[in-house]
């Protein structure tokens, strides 16, 4: 016996892990599911997934994107994502990364819209902050805007008022009403 193990031990090694993942392989299609259920849980409500990783950006593309969520769910029809508990950072080229988080979202694949509500906050690498209960993006466009107060702050100012319009395209930048400014003392004395 010990003669035989010692010829053909690669052999018997094999055998083994063989009939392991024999084993593995039977249990884990013993537990699937009945495909009836997983239709239903499937198409009634879309699709949706749990603790989502998802990455955007093509070699020519001038923004990459990284989105993480606790939930994200694809409707029937595939035309609108919706998100839950979601960190989005975007990486436009030649430019500081932005960071957003907030508690919900959609998108709409046919209008480009997306829309985001709940303890909004967003960051930008070179030390802009704005924070804001509901931001709507217009993909299509490359419009920001929002009715709900804004706080926007950067190394030398703090801003606060209510509505905010922004043309990333045009570089244009408006808050509606009540505005306040604050601007930073160094500044003012230099």
């Amino acid at each position: 016996m010990k003669r035989f193990l010692k010829n053909y031990w690669p052999l018997v090694c094999l055998g083994i892990i063989c009939i392991a993942v024999g084993l593995y392989v039977a249990r884990a299609v013993r537990d699937l599911p009945d495909e009836a259920i997983l239709e239903q849980a499937l198409f009634k409500d879309g699709i949706r997934l749990k603790e989502v990783h998802y990455s955007q950006g093509d070699l020519g593309s001038n923004v990459k994107w990284k989105l993480d969520a606790e939930e994200v769910k694809l409707s029937q029809d595939k035309k609108t994502v919706s998100f839950r508990q979601f960190h989005l950072l975007v990486e436009p080229k030649g430019r500081p990364k932005v960071q957003l988080k907030g508690d919900k979202g959609t998108y709409s694949r046919q209008t480009g819209l997306v829309n985001m509500w709940g303890n909004l906050r967003v960051e930008s690498e070179n030390g802009y902050r704005a924070a804001s209960q509901h931001i709507v993006f217009d993909e299509k466009n490359g419009l920001l805007s929002t009715e709900d107060p804004v706080q926007i702050s950067g190394p030398f100012f703090t801003l606060t008022g209510k509505g905010l319009f922004v043309d990333l395209k045009r570089e244009i930048f408006k808050i509606h009403s009540d505005v306040t400014t604050i601007v930073a003392r160094e500044l003012l004395s230099s």
